[in-house]
Formats: C-alpha cells, sequence, structure tokens
C-alpha cells in the first residue's frame, strides 16, 4: 500500500497533471496530429493558471486548518507526554557538519523544543523513519536528524525517544502506541502541521490515544485569506498538492476503516 499510493501520487498529483498534459501535447505534435496536441497544450495552460494562481489551494487548506484550530488543546496541563511527527526535516546540511536541515514545516520542531522547555518532565517522542520511495541505504532515518537536532536544546535519551520505522501516518501512529502503551486516562500532545493535524488526530485516537491537539504551520489565515491570489504559480502548486494529498489521505483512510466512519 505504500508503494502503490507513492507512485500514485507521484503520477495524479496536481502539478503532475500539469506535466502529462503537456506530454500528451507533445507526444501528439510530434506524432503530428495538430488539433489534439493543441487540446492539450492549452488544458495544460489553463491548469496551470488554475491550480498555480487561483485561490483554490486556499479553499482546499484552509477548511482543514479552520477545524485545526477548532479542536486545539487549550490546557496541556497533565499530560502523559510529547508526540512529535516528523517531515520538517529533509537530510543533513550541506555544510557538512551533520546537522539537520528543516523544511518550511519546521514549526513542528521549533514547538516541540518550547513544549519541551515548558513542561520539563514531559517525554517527548519523535516519529519518523524513511519516507523515501526508492529507499537508500546510507540516508539517515528522520528520526536520527531529529536526534541530533533536540541534543542542541539539552533533549536527549531517555526522556527523548526515537521511533525510526514509519514511513507515514498511520505507520506514525501504529508503531507510536507499540512503544507508548497509551491508556485510557492519558492525554498526549500531538504536534503537527495544521493542515495535517485532522487525519493525524483521527489516526492517532484509533490506536487510543486520547490527543490534546497542537497545531502549528499554519499555511492560510483562515477565511481571512479565501481569496487571496498567488503571485508565483510555485506557491499555489505546492500549497494545492499538500492540500490534496491531504484530503485523499482522509478519504483513503476512511475507506480503508484506519480512521472512524462516524
Amino acid at each position: 500500500m505504500f508503494y502503490l499510493s507513492k507512485i500514485l501520487w507521484g503520477l495524479f498529483q496536481p502539478s503532475s497533471l500539469i506535466v502529462l498534459f503537456l506530454a500528451a501535447g507533445v507526444a501528439f505534435a510530434i506524432a503530428g496530429r495538430k488539433r489534439p496536441a493543441l487540446r492539450f497544450f492549452v488544458s495544460g495552460a489553463v491548469l496551470y493558471v488554475i491550480f498555480g494562481f487561483s485561490p483554490l489551494a486556499i479553499w482546499l487548506l484552509a477548511p482543514l486548518e479552520i477545524h485545526a484550530s477548532a479542536v486545539a488543546a487549550k490546557d496541556l496541563d497533565g499530560a502523559s507526554g510529547i508526540i512529535v511527527l516528523g517531515g520538517a526535516i529533509e537530510g543533513s546540511s550541506a555544510l557538512g557538519d551533520g546537522a539537520p536541515h528543516l523544511n518550511e514545516s519546521a514549526d513542528r520542531m521549533i514547538e516541540a523544543v518550547h513544549l519541551a522547555a515548558r513542561y520539563p518532565s514531559m517525554p517527548v517522542l519523535f516519529t519518523g523513519g524513511k519516507a523515501e520511495l526508492f529507499e537508500r541505504q546510507d540516508t539517515e532515518t528522520e528520526a536520527e536528524l531529529a536526534r541530533r537536532f533536540f541534543e542542541a536544546f539539552n533533549l536527549t535519551p531517555p526522556r527523548l525517544m526515537l521511533e525510526s520505522q514509519s514511513r507515514n501516518t498511520l505507520e506514525n501512529a501504529v508503531l507510536s502506541a507499540k512503544l507508548l502503551h497509551p491508556e485510557p486516562e492519558q492525554k498526549w500532545i500531538l504536534v503537527t502541521s495544521a493542515f495535517h493535524m485532522p487525519r493525524a488526530k483521527a489516526l492517532f485516537e484509533a490506536q487510543g490515544f486520547a490527543v490534546l491537539a497542537r497545531p502549528v504551520d499554519f499555511k492560510t489565515n483562515g477565511i481571512k485569506s479565501w481569496w487571496y491570489f498567488f503571485p508565483k504559480a510555485s506557491d499555489g502548486l505546492r500549497r494545492l498538492d499538500l492540500a490534496a494529498k491531504e484530503w485523499g489521505g482522509l478519504g483513503v483512510s476512511w475507506l480503508r476503516g484506519d480512521i472512524s466512519r462516524r
């Protein structure tokens, strides 16, 4: 399922659809079929404008983030621990010093450090392995890179726990449950991006966690940005890919029974 989802997503995410339309246009043009070639070129151009510049990505992301804000926990006191989802680290720094390179989801790591300092007695679990389709043996897991990041802030084992085998959010939840054995009376702070929180919270609750949601890394301002047009198509496409992946993940998780069907 992991490999199938990676392949299908790589082919049919919104930005890939544009490439497929343009590639089809080139193929028809080479074959001398001008009319279908023109149709595909025009369709690709129209999708590029709609997907890249329009507020479509905002319309898909904002409901997820509004929901995350609605379920965000106001009182975190008494929690049994902090769970931080991977996805914020992309390899080591190009400087060669072994420091982890954070991406645009870096707020997950920053919030984890903030919470660890605020609640010095709480254990912290970072969950994230290798999510590559073609896994290289010489690459480090995200958990190992996270260990080096947290050590810089004096957060070390045994307080810091690392789960390094998961490749997606479902595996994050399943393997975290195997490590932590959550009890019904326990509550766990879950840190992830706001757009990702609805699915992550549902998957962790399905594994027996009572979740205190701590959404970070907001990509929109809710309905305030409802009519925001992107100045660069690359920004709109990146956010639209994020939104499409999240809604698709919610749908697949619901169909598979990984989250509640209520």
